[in-house]
């Protein structure tokens, strides 16, 4: 199988063609199209696409991350239903926007005795759908879409090997482009955080045209030709030129060094450890120097990330322009390769599943099915003209039937109303309903509790498995046995309250009362206190309207 991943720059189009058979993989060439000033992003893929030598058989693309975040959870659970629906409870109240205008993705990551690893990925609809109308305009659809941080995670993992998945210390990958950096943290084999700053090479281009009071192109050209960047260690052959640019660099570089520093800091809140390694990419990452400036200035080991010359299988070395630049595009088809094509980010499914493009046909060559359609066709007429006969014989059956039924019904009832009751199908249900009404008031006053308090607490606890003990100290729930002749067709409000032995036990207690409950509130979990020789336990209430089930009728 053929694999595509593309990737769209600022100012070119990258994409690796990989091939993958029986759990192996190889890259099998890599392209760049450069974005014509008179063209658009599109048109320069068109291109790409056009200069293939062969169609892929699967492709695949990257949210950009500005649009999608993500969360790490640990669900009390391993059941896969359970999962789905904890989710959606974990990202209500995280999220600034409404989960109806969301789509989100979750792969299951580990289980073990205290539930699941979950990584979930959210996005807004309106994204995807405006991705898809996108590439609606090219020549190709994605198969898939996931997102960059997935795609890092799959190429660091093939890199550092078991070490990924163990190791809990935090590595970052910083990927400075031209117009944006992307920082990628890493830790044991997971993402751990993303994040994206409008910082790049423009600006080190901005600084030289500034210092020197030249034109963009032509400080964009020096950058390329002459930028360079020292540490305190400086070499003693530099020249004053050399030493001159150096020091109008470190201005816009210093804006990227306080981002690394923040990063940092949010690895050591998050993971109680500081970063210990930090792999470059990206076309401004060869800039000279710049690595050692800032490992220098950060005292952590910086290295370039061999991107293509790590994955390959084939012993090729490639340029560091190429392992630098096709980070991303070579990331992407590791996400469907081996172990990884299990566990993979998409939303290319459901409501957003790829659909074939139609295509011109020749009439000539469906000359023969045309014929044989034809004659079902007149087949089918014939067949609908015999129906109809039928179809006449057996409503003049069932209007006898009717009629009848409508006098057994009614018991004594007149021509004329029977003739309109046959003419006029609403006036007849609308009666029918109305005596039906009548014999409904009086089966109520009559009877069973349907809402009986005890009804719903055997259905509860029912539901409630061996292993899951709690003491329920609070209890209130349906229609009292003396109410049984009012006419109320709605469930009064119910309360619950319970102690547990530990919070997962109240996790795995919301989610089976969720079920039960509409307009479902869970209260605050309290601590309280235990007697001499008790066991510490947590009380928790829960409220909302019993559900029709509920009652286990």
């Amino acid at each position: 199988m053929r694999i595509l991943g593309i990737d769209f720059g600022s100012s070119s189009i990258k994409s690796v063609e990989m091939d993958s058979a029986f759990g192996r993989f190889d890259i099998r060439d890599y392209h760049e199209q450069t974005i014509r000033p008179e063209e658009t992003q599109l048109d320069a893929l068109n291109r790409l696409i056009r200069g293939l030598p062969k169609p892929p058989d699967k492709v695949i693309i990257a949210l950009p991350t500005s649009q999608n975040t993500f969360r790490n959870l640990l669900l009390p659970t391993k059941d896969k239903k359970a999962i789905q629906s904890a989710i959606g409870f974990e990202l209500e109240d995280d999220l600034p926007f409404s989960l109806e205008d969301a789509s989100f993705q979750s792969v299951i990551l580990a289980q073990g005795k205290q539930g699941s690893n979950i990584h979930v990925t959210i996005t807004l609809k309106r994204h995807i759908v405006a991705l898809i109308q996108k590439w609606q305009e090219t020549e190709i659809n994605p198969d898939v879409i996931t997102t960059e941080e997935w795609a890092y995670r799959a190429i660091l993992n093939r890199m550092l090997g078991t070490s990924a998945s163990t190791g809990e210390d935090p590595i970052l990958l910083a990927i400075v482009g031209h117009e944006r950096t992307i920082f990628y943290l890493h830790r044991m084999g997971t993402p751990a955080l993303i994040r994206e700053t409008r910082w790049g090479g423009k600006d080190l281009t901005q600084a030289i045209a500034s210092k020197y009071q030249i034109p963009l192109d032509q400080a964009e050209t020096n950058k390329l030709d002459h930028a360079i960047i020292f540490h305190s260690k400086r070499p003693t052959d530099a020249t004053a030129e050399q030493l001159e640019m150096s020091a109008c660099l470190e201005g816009p570089c210093e804006a990227l060094l306080t981002e690394l520093r923040q990063i940092d800091l949010v690895a050591r809140n998050v993971t109680q450890r500081g970063i210990t390694l930090i792999y470059l990419s990206g076309g401004t990452a060869l800039l000279p120097g710049l690595g050692h400036w800032l490992e220098d200035k950060l005292q952590v080991p910086v290295k370039p990330l061999l991107a293509l010359s790590t994955i390959t299988t084939s012993g090729i070395t490639y340029s560091e322009q190429t392992d630098a630049r096709f980070l991303l595009a070579a990331s992407l088809p590791l996400t469907m390769v081996g172990n990884d094509r299990n566990q993979i980010i998409n939303f290319r499914k459901d409501t957003f599943s790829k659909t074939s493009r139609s295509r011109e046909l020749d009439l000539r060559a469906f000359k023969k099915p045309l014929m044989a359609v034809a004659t079902v066709a007149v087949s089918l007429v014939l067949s609908l003209a015999v129906q109809s006969a039928v179809y006449k014989t057996r409503m003049t059956s069932t209007n006898t039937q009717l009629e009848k039924a409508i006098r057994t019904f009614f018991g004594q009832v007149s021509s004329s109303s029977l003739r309109s009751y046959m003419s006029n199908t609403s006036a007849l249900r609308a009666s029918i309903n109305k005596e039906l009404g009548k014999q409904r008031e009086l089966n109520r006053l009559l009877g069973p509790n349907t809402r009986s308090p005890l009804d719903f607490l055997n259905s509860l606890s029912s539901n409630i498995s061996r292993g899951l003990v709690v003491d329920l100290t609070e209890f209130k729930a349906g229609i009292p046995n003396t109410d049984s002749f009012l006419a109320n067709d709605h469930p009064s409000e119910a309360s619950l309250a319970f102690l547990v032995s530990n919070p997962q036990v109240a996790e795995k207690l919301t989610i089976l009362l969720k079920s039960k409950l509409s307009s479902f509130e869970r209260g605050k979990m309290e601590e309280t206190a235990a007697l001499e020789g008790s066991p510490q336990k947590w009380k928790i209430s829960f409220s909302g309207k019993p559900t029709e089930d509920s009652y286990g009728r």
